[in-house]
């Protein structure tokens, strides 16, 4: 018999099988039984497989369910089958289980608090020299006089700066536009002599015959006019 696989069970249920339903697993256990190791389908919707082993697998999550939520799985749930043995029992090792009534005391030493206050108390005062810092930096001890400075260094660039957008203000360029001939808005015949040879004349177009008033005529001759 093949040795029970339960991931290419599921891998197989999946590929051939992908409408999960307890009608597609019996299917399935019919088709291909090499996969189930001999074992029947049963529990209360029949989507639970009982291996000669003992064991016991859900293979449909949600089953009953709506069939949006189910889906194929593999689980173990042999200890959850009601009166199944153990396959594999656990013998008895050198440990025993703790008694949860035992309160174990807590560790000797110092907190985290206690912990963390050591360690800041290395720092000093350092706390103080760095409050004296800010209400010096926000109170302007030991300022010095920035208005000497202010008119020494940047009094003359502002100076600088003001005189040279007074002097583009009062720059004229009609002068250079005038020089470079970009002011003339009509064409200037003195400037070189029209030496272009005029086009020839065009003969006048041909109006063609007046339409004319067919009322009166006969017809061709030797036709008479029907009245």
């Amino acid at each position: 018999m093949t040795p029970f696989d339960p991931w290419a069970l599921l891998a197989m249920l999946n590929a051939f099988y992908p409408i999960v339903s307890v009608a597609n697993l019996q299917r399935a256990r019919q088709e291909r039984p090499e996969y189930f190791a001999g074992g029947r389908l049963g529990g209360s919707k029949g989507e639970k497989l009982f291996l000669p082993d003992g064991r016991v697998w859900d293979l449909i999550y949600a089953a009953g369910g709506p069939a949006s939520a189910m889906r194929w799985t593999i689980q173990d749930v042999t200890d959850a089958a009601p009166g199944a043995p153990d396959p594999f029992p656990l013998e008895d090792g050198p440990l025993a289980p703790l008694d949860e009534t035992i309160v174990f005391p807590m560790p000797g030493g110092g907190s985290f608090v206690s912990l963390v206050a050591g360690e800041l108390e290395a720092f000093g005062d350092s706390d103080g020299m760095l409050a004296r810092a800010a209400v010096d930096a926000t109170e302007g001890a030991g300022r010095v006089n920035i208005e000497p400075a202010f008119s020494r260094l940047v009094g003359p660039a502002h100076e600088h700066h003001h005189a040279m957008r007074q002097a583009l203000d009062n720059d004229d360029p009609a002068e250079e536009l005038e020089a470079a001939g970009l002011t003339r808005d009509t064409i200037d015949a003195t400037i070189t002599e029209y030496d272009e040879e005029p086009p020839d004349d065009l003969n006048e177009p041909d109006p063609g015959d007046p339409p004319r008033d067919d009322s009166d005529d006969d017809g061709p001759p030797g036709k008479e006019r029907p009245q």
